[in-house]
């Protein structure tokens, strides 16, 4: 069954909360300096694996929020679409990825 505009939005939510939780790593990194940075992820074999989950991590939850956002205006496209106020599906706009 396919998932209601509510579901879609609810998902989103949660997805943003993990990646607040998981940014909060990336917001200490930033007010360190390089030597603290390097003493603190790649002196140890642990902290280098920490460093790393975190990052994959961020990088999937970015992904799965795009795709629920991409979904919820299609959806929301298609259910203006339903009253016959849009064309079929022309007013999707893909994000551009810049990197």
């Amino acid at each position: 069954m396919a998932d209601t505009i509510g579901g879609l939005i609810d998902k989103l939510f949660t997805v943003d909360m993990k990646m607040w939780t998981n940014q909060e790593l990336l917001y200490e990194i930033r007010r360190m300096t390089l030597d603290e940075f390097r003493e603190k992820y790649f002196e140890t074999e642990d902290g280098c694996s920490k460093l790393y989950e975190c990052l994959k991590r961020c990088c999937d939850l970015n992904v799965q929020r795009s795709q629920l956002i991409d979904e919820i205006d299609e959806k929301v496209v298609a259910m203006i679409a339903q009253d016959g106020n849009l064309d079929d599906g022309k007013n999707i706009q893909r994000k551009h990825k810049t990197y």
